[in-house]
């Protein structure tokens, strides 16, 4: 399923790219030309998150003893870079846009384009949301998300260029700036959400602790797990990659445990295992029994 989602973001690129690119050229406005490369730029990311999904559900191997599951947020940690590249790009040209007095812009045309647009992104948001939320995917949620902000975007353009479209005569010799301001419009509203993906993806990839909220959660449950373990005192160390939760419990065993087998070991650490189920696999969740009160 996840990967009928990822193919429908594929086409779904291309068709913006291509219908982005062919208006920009027909009516003249950077705002629309901004659009498509962004459509092109998701389509060319989307190709790579196909391969990328691929390769997280492929267990561990003697390359990637610990799978596969850093590659999604290096991933999002790639796109984001790259779309914050073409914002800035973006940026600067509207800048010098309005030193070079603006440009000419047909509305009527480029008030189609955003119609047609706007709906476009929320029908392939609206599907991808509901596929994220059957599969739990990052990859389908951050992607869906920002056919939501496509859909948002395309929605405020629509608004201007009917605007201009209708009411254009009113704005008098500030008509040549509508394009660049909108474009400007258009970055500032959309740059905290490249940055805010960027920044929670890298600290994924340095395998920073996950959320404060997430780390409640597990902490509560591995309490309620030690029940009938004979562990006077515990630690938790967690990190969070991707879609994968990686734990390591360090338990300092009763005094008339001291002697105990490493088959009763075993027998705690399957107990705490199944208990801890819901959160984390088998290969995902490293328990330590241990009579040293310094290791914990």
């Amino acid at each position: 399923m996840e990967t009928k989602g990822l193919w429908l973001s594929i086409i779904g690129c291309l068709a913006m790219a291509a219908l982005g690119f062919g208006f920009a050229h027909w009516t003249g406005s950077d705002a629309i030309f901004l659009d498509g490369v962004f459509s092109l730029v998701n389509f060319a990311m989307s190709l790579v998150m196909l391969s990328v999904s691929r390769l997280i559900r492929r267990g561990a191997d003697r390359r990637f003893p610990f799978g596969y599951a850093s590659f999604e947020p290096a991933f999002n940690v790639l796109q984001s870079m790259v779309i914050l590249g073409v914002m800035l790009m973006a940026l600067s040209s509207a800048i010098a846009a309005l030193y070079q007095g603006g440009r000419s812009l047909e509305a009527g045309i480029a008030t189609v384009y955003a119609a047609v647009a706007s709906l476009g992104c929320l029908a392939v948001h609206l599907v991808l949301r509901r596929i994220a939320r059957a599969t739990g995917s990052s990859l389908i949620e951050v992607d869906a998300f920002a056919w939501l902000m496509d859909a948002i975007l395309s929605g405020v353009v629509l608004c201007a260029f009917a605007f201009v479209w209708q009411f254009g005569e009113l704005l008098g010799g500030q008509l040549p700036y509508v394009d660049a301001w909108m474009v400007i419009g258009m970055v500032a509203v959309m740059l905290p959400v490249p940055v805010r993906i960027l920044y929670r993806n890298l600290m994924e990839v340095l395998l920073a602790s996950p959320s404060s909220k997430i780390q409640r959660q597990i902490r509560s449950a591995f309490a309620g797990a030690m029940q009938n373990i004979p562990g006077r005192r515990w630690s938790l160390s967690m990190t969070k990659t991707g879609r994968s939760l990686y734990l390591h419990a360090r338990i300092l065993v009763d005094d008339a445990y001291r002697g105990a087998p490493v088959e009763q070991a075993d027998e705690w650490r399957e107990i705490l295992t199944n208990r801890m189920g819901e959160f984390v696999h088998e290969q995902e969740f490293d328990v330590v029994f241990t009579t040293d009160p310094d290791y914990l």
